[in-house]
This record gives C-alpha cells, structure tokens and sequence, in this order.
C-alpha cells in the first residue's frame, strides 16, 4: 500500500516549475509580509486532485499561476516557514508551500499580487500552525499570559531577519521593512464557547501587541475571515460565520489601518472532504490571497511614509 507520505513525494515530482526572474531593485529594503494563522494559513489546497476546485482549475482564473504550461517559481518573492513538521522552507515563491508538498495555501496569490505591486525584494514569513486557537496558544499578552505561538511567531520572524543572508543568498544587505500582517484563522475559537466570545476582544489585542512587538503602531493588517464551509455550511462552519467572522469584522473595524476580507463566497467548489480546510480547495486559498492582497495593497497606499 502506497503511505500518505510516498504519494505526497509523488505528487511534487511531477509538479513541473517555470522558474521567472522578474527582476528588483535590490537598492532599496526587502519588502516584508507576515503570515499568521493556522492549518488555513499553512494551506490544505489541492494541485493536482482531478476536480473542480484543484489549483489546476484555478489557473484557468488565475493564468499568472503558469507560464508556457508550468508553474511559476518567483525569484522576486521570497518564502520562508518553519512547519510543525519537516525542515525549514527558505526559498523562492512556488506551489507546494502548504501543509504539504502537493498543497498550496494562501501565499501563493497573495505572494504573486504583491509581488507584481513592487519593483523591491518581497519576503513572506509565515507563522502557522494547525489546530492553534486565538484564545489559546495565540494569546496575546494583553489578553493574558502570552500564548506559545504567539511568542514563538515573533521569535520566528526575528531568526527569519537575522539570517536573510544565509538562506536568500541573493539578498545583497539592502535590509528590510515590516510592510504588513495577514491573518487567516478562527476554526479552533469557533469549537470553544468561551473563545468564540472573546474573539473580537482578543483579536483587537492581538493586533495592538502585535504591532507594538514589531515597532509599528499602524503596521497594516488584514484578515482574511473564516469563511470556510461557503454560504450556508453547517456545523462548526456555520457557527463560525455566526460568530467568528462577525467578531473579525468588528475587531477591524476598530483598529486603526486594519481590514476584514470577507470569504465566505470563495468556497465554490468542495474537491475534498476537509470541510475546515476550505474542502481543500486550492480555488478558494488562491481567492482568500488574492483579495488579502488586494487589501494588503489598499492599506499600504494609505499608511504613513
């Protein structure tokens, strides 16, 4: 019997990559995005699954996702995550950069949207984690005693800047800015009650702090709500979109240059059976990045120079 594991292999072997130098300006900071949530931020979409919703389907919206019938592999975005499991990923933008090596999550538009918005060197840090709540260990310390994610995110983001060097070895000292945060998360607050209620509470504080801890008071920052499930879901899906997603909603609303990115239509299509990971479907994580991005950019044109 062929393990999980050997058909993941499989699968990346025959992803085939257009590697494209689009060129930067290397005079001028590293452009950083964070990256924050958890198994919805590290990505559950399917490339190749043979069904409506796969990232082979989504190219056919989203044709800068292949050149000359190959994946792009973006020399002039940079993607750097240390998983759960498995080794660090320092490298260039590509599909594959999810939860596994036949998954894509959110970066992959997002990334590609940000990237076509600047002639600079993009760097994207992800700090995700599956099954990790905003109430737990995503607790901000004014919320309470830090959670461990929510240290170990900032801890990760200071190693990934401190050795730009040595895994981007096209990285020529030009140093860097902190240009945004983009937030994907919310399933495991909407399975605790007592979470779920101080979602909106938590996520104001968690963007303060955030914020603070990165020495921006007015860092943009966008959340991409949990919209997972589509219109109409049931279960925990649906008390999320009745509880959850409004909390985003409002905890944007009060911060200052943040914005909620609603996403409850992007589930079109259900090519998997993970109703928590978008129905793993690579559609919906290419239309939950490239609106963040969309944002992400709004945002920027109106932060302070």
């Amino acid at each position: 019997m062929m393990t999980r594991a050997i058909r993941n292999l499989c699968a990346a072997a025959v992803i085939c990559l257009a590697t494209a130098s689009f060129g930067v300006d290397t005079t001028k900071p590293v452009k950083v995005f964070i990256l924050a949530g958890q198994s919805n931020m590290q990505g559950h979409g399917h490339i190749t699954k043979g069904a409506d919703g796969d990232l082979e389907y989504a190219a056919k919206e989203f044709p800068n996702l292949k050149a000359g019938g190959k994946w792009v592999e973006r020399d002039d975005v940079w993607y750097y995550h240390k998983p759960g499991k498995g080794g660090l990923k320092a490298c260039n933008l590509k599909p594959g950069l999810g939860a596994a090596e036949d998954r894509i999550g959110p970066e992959l538009q997002f990334g590609h949207v940000i990237g076509d918005h600047y002639q600079e060197q993009v760097l994207l840090i992800k700090c995700a984690w599956g099954g990790q709540a905003l109430g737990g260990p995503f607790l901000p310390p004014s919320s309470g005693a830090p959670g461990v994610k929510y240290t170990q995110a900032l801890a990760e983001v200071k190693e990934a800047l401190a050795s730009l060097k040595t895994h981007f070895p096209a990285y020529k000292g030009q140093g860097y800015e902190i240009a945004g945060f983009f937030w994907h998360q919310g399933w495991n607050d909407g399975c605790n009650k007592a979470f779920a209620a101080a979602y909106e509470k938590n996520m104001v504080n968690f963007i303060s702090d955030i914020r603070k801890a990165l020495g921006n008071p007015e860092l943009p920052f966008v959340i991409a709500t949990s919209g997972m499930g589509g219109e109409g879901a049931t279960g925990v899906a649906g008390v999320i979109g009745k509880a959850i997603e409004p909390a985003q909603v409002a905890a944007a609303a009060k911060s200052k240059n943040c914005t909620a990115v609603p996403t409850r239509k992007f589930q079109r299509h259900k090519p998997g059976r993970q109703k928590s990971h978008w129905h793993n479907s690579a559609e919906s994580y290419v239309l939950v990045g490239n609106a963040s991005a969309k944002a992400m950019i709004e945002l920027l044109k109106k932060a302070p120079k």
